[in-house]
């Protein structure tokens, strides 16, 4: 695995634990619901516990999918002053792979496990179930419930540390689990410094602001403040080395990114890809896994999806983004053009195109 590719995972599973976030969007206005005060208190203790409390663990994530199960095992040395160091064991292909994620910036406001907690709060009904335990140790489990009051995920914290020591996604039906993120053993530092970083390569992205979304949109690019699922635009960037745009849409929960390149789509970058097409006809690539992804282009710009999300919420998202379907040619037409390449033939330069080249 390229460090490339493990940021993508690190990014995708673990930005809980550093990555830093601009402001959230305000959320969309949330259903008549009362949000229990010792579960909002239990994940906001949760999202500060990283910036307070040294430790070194082995995390397993793994997602559930169309293709089965993929899953990843990572060593997190993580120091509370300066972020954490993470590293993809027991796969061959991943040796020695290393990447290091700074310490958040909460001014931006609280994360768990990368979902912004604000969105979290508005979007899904937030449950105390009391005590439980998990790895050895003592824990609350939190329950973040959809309008229908079917489980969207589950969260163990530890009653110690603050911790979240596990979280479970589950899809629509609030049974069937999708991503499953779980330390399988933890030690708690009293200090941890991080004196050999991994060498991080010099960044080209930077903050758009959502200040920006309506100039973008000017510009023809596609930035929708909403998405299906519930996912609010939160985050704007743009990559200076490419002037690709990443649009960062989350629910609280589940995080999707979508990159807007303008360009037409490169059939080699998507070898290895699922072809598939929209109702409408236009092709897409996707690659269901850890993360997915999902490719295709229209009207001169090159879209890539990628995220958590549960396939068949996946799909909605991927129908709601425009897509130009292939022309469509008449009987009329096919006829009309067999007739004109049977003509060429009978005309002189016809009958000597083939020696002409």
């Amino acid at each position: 695995m390229s460090l490339s590719r493990l940021a993508v995972l690190v990014g995708t599973a673990l930005i809980g634990f550093g990555l830093p976030l601009p402001a959230v969007a305000t959320p969309a206005p949330a259903a008549q619901r009362e949000d229990n005060p010792s579960a909002v208190a239990w994940l906001e203790r949760a999202a500060a516990a990283p910036d307070h409390v040294s430790f070194h663990g082995t995390q397993i994530i793994t997602s559930w999918g169309p293709q089965g199960s993929s899953s990843a095992m990572l060593d997190i040395v993580h120091a509370a002053s300066q972020g954490s160091e993470i590293s993809v064991v027991g796969s061959a292909a991943s040796a020695g792979a290393k990447a290091f994620v700074q310490r958040a910036n909460h001014a931006a406001g609280p994360t768990v496990d990368g979902g912004p907690l604000a969105l979290l709060e508005a979007t899904y009904q937030l449950v105390y179930k009391c005590c439980t335990d998990t790895i050895g140790r003592p824990a609350v489990l939190i329950e973040a419930l959809r309008g229908d009051q079917t489980v969207a995920a589950r969260f163990w914290i530890d009653q110690s540390t603050g911790l979240l020591l596990q979280r479970q996604l589950f899809s629509d039906d609030g049974r069937t689990m999708v991503r499953a993120t779980v330390f399988t053993d933890l030690e708690i530092e009293g200090s941890e410094f991080i004196g050999h970083l991994p060498p991080m390569a010099p960044g080209t992205v930077e903050s758009v602001g959502m200040s920006n979304v309506d100039g973008l949109r000017s510009q023809g690019w596609t930035c929708s403040p909403s998405l299906p699922a519930s996912l609010q635009l939160f985050d704007v960037h743009q990559d200076q080395a490419t002037k690709s745009l990443q649009f960062s849409y989350s629910d609280g929960l589940f995080n999707v990114s979508l990159f807007e390149q303008r360009g037409e789509l490169d059939p080699a970058a998507v070898a290895g890809y699922t072809a598939t097409t929209t109702a409408e006809g236009a092709p897409i690539y996707q690659r269901y896994g850890m993360p997915s992804y999902v490719v295709w282009s229209s009207g001169g710009i090159v879209y890539t999806l990628v995220g958590d999300l549960p396939f068949e919420t996946l799909g909605k998202v991927v129908a709601a983004f425009p897509h130009t379907p292939p022309p469509k040619v008449t009987a009329v037409q096919r006829t009309g053009t067999g007739l004109a390449k049977i003509a060429s033939w009978l005309t002189p330069m016809g009958a000597l195109s083939h020696k002409l080249g």
